[in-house]
């Protein structure tokens, strides 16, 4: 299991290498660096927004019941 330093560490990483991805395509599409570095910024603030109303929904969705009881613990 990773640790909470690391998870974190992968997270940044992952955004910067996303931020990357995103710029680049707008920039290699559009010539433009200004376009390019806005578009990142705002997917990732969207993504982030969207991902946060995605978990709090789920939160509300109950899992079924497998129908097996549970085994005491021992």
């Amino acid at each position: 299991m990773d640790t909470r330093r690391r998870t974190l560490g992968k997270t940044v990483s992952w955004y910067i290498v996303h931020n990357g991805m995103m710029f680049f395509v707008t920039f290699a599409l559009t010539g433009s660096w200004e376009l390019g570095v806005t578009i990142a910024i705002l997917q990732t603030l969207g993504e982030a927004g969207l991902y946060y109303f995605h978990e709090r929904i789920w939160a509300r969705i109950r899992p079924k019941k497998s129908g097996i009881p549970n085994q005491p613990e021992g």
